[in-house]
């Protein structure tokens, strides 16, 4: 089964968050960008993955399309493992993590949806997953408001609409504060810093935070790859640490988990090398008795191959979804949660689901103009 062809098709999705304009590295992020990986094949079949691109579409849509493309032509699509294996081992020179990284794991994730598609089974199933499977449950990914006021509305906006838990994208104490005050005690919040302090700070600021019992406090600590720091943190005891979004490959959340940083780890499908990395990372975890909890706020084929992904664990986590309202959607049916906050896993083979062309073709946009 010979690679014909890899495409790559970017899209961006107006969307609507209830605040001021939100982003990260200097960029407003007014739309969702969504860079799709397309792997046709001799047989017919084609698969769909999701290659991690906010804020750097231009640069994974180029590696992807003038790099991977060209060494994919002619090759063994079933020959995932194979595959994944060279297409690391002949791009490291590019540098093992980031964009490199991002452009494996698109392809990888298509590859993932040929081999459900060929077997005729959801890749759940492909894995050894269940044939009925219950909706996942999900939790609320609010933006960043960096307003008490704001955040304690659309917290409270999240939890009356069924999600059981949510998170916050915060560095505010008193931002914190008010998502616990309106919601009380019962609910677990999670906060996630994105990487503002020092080691120094962060313990200053855990003992702050201990007071308002969050669930975990996610990446206190630039750079995000200092593990013994995190470990140092989490050893003090204050609060749980999850971190794991800006980690690629299963060989740095092995230097992860041995250094003891983390309860909760956050591989990110889209970033890590694909669903081969992230089944690596998966049993890692377990041998570390650390709880996996993806990072996946995505609406393409990233967000369908976390979903078939957690629905093959014996104890699968929560799911994490992007509080936001968005103009469209690629997977109609899949995206929004039920009353209880939960995500129900699409049944078709391979990732379970088609992705709407005329999405596709409408938000196209050209990230390299």
């Amino acid at each position: 089964m010979k690679i014909t062809s890899v495409r790559t098709h970017a899209i961006a999705i107006p969307h609507d968050h209830g605040g001021p304009p939100t982003g990260f590295g200097g960029s407003s992020w007014p739309s969702l960008n969504i860079l799709l990986v397309e792997v046709a094949t001799e047989s017919g079949l084609v698969g769909w993955g999701e290659a991690f691109s906010y804020g750097c579409m231009a640069a994974v849509k180029m590696l992807v399309d003038r790099t991977l493309a060209p060494f994919l032509a002619g090759q063994d699509a079933s020959d995932v493992a194979g595959l994944s294996y060279r297409m690391q081992r002949s791009m490291h020179l590019f540098g093992r993590y980031g964009i490199t990284t991002f452009g494996i794991s698109g392809v990888d994730i298509a590859l993932w949806d040929i081999a459900g598609k060929a077997a005729g089974l959801p890749l759940r199933r492909l894995l050894g997953g269940p044939a009925e499977v219950a909706p996942l449950p999900g939790y609320a990914s609010l933006l960043k408001y960096r307003d008490p006021e704001l955040v304690a509305k659309f917290a409270k906006e999240a939890v009356a609409s069924g999600y059981p838990a949510i998170k916050l994208h915060e560095t505010g104490f008193e931002e914190a504060c008010a998502a616990r005050e309106i919601l009380g005690p019962e609910v677990p919040i999670c906060l996630d810093t994105n990487c503002p302090w020092t080691p120094r700070q962060a313990h200053e600021e855990a003992r702050r935070l201990a007071e308002l019992d969050l669930h975990w406090l996610e990446e206190p600590i630039f750079p995000p790859e200092d593990f013994r720091a995190l470990a140092r943190l989490r050893r003090a005891g204050k609060l749980p640490l999850a971190a794991g979004e800006n980690a690629c490959t299963a060989f740095q959340f092995q230097q992860m988990f041995e250094a003891g940083a983390v309860d909760f780890a956050q591989p990110s499908v889209t970033k890590v090398g694909g669903v081969s990395e992230f089944l690596k990372i998966c049993t890692l975890a377990e041998t570390h008795d650390v709880t996996v909890v993806p990072h996946c706020p995505y609406f393409g084929p990233g967000w369908l191959a976390t979903l078939q992904v957690l629905s093959a664990m014996p104890h699968p986590g929560w799911v994490e979804r992007f509080y936001t309202k968005l103009e469209a959607t690629l997977y109609p049916g899949f995206t929004d949660p039920d009353r209880q906050g939960r995500f129900g896993v699409p049944d078709g083979p391979g990732l379970g689901m088609e992705p709407d062309p005329g999405v596709i073709a409408h938000y196209a946009v050209d990230p390299c103009a």
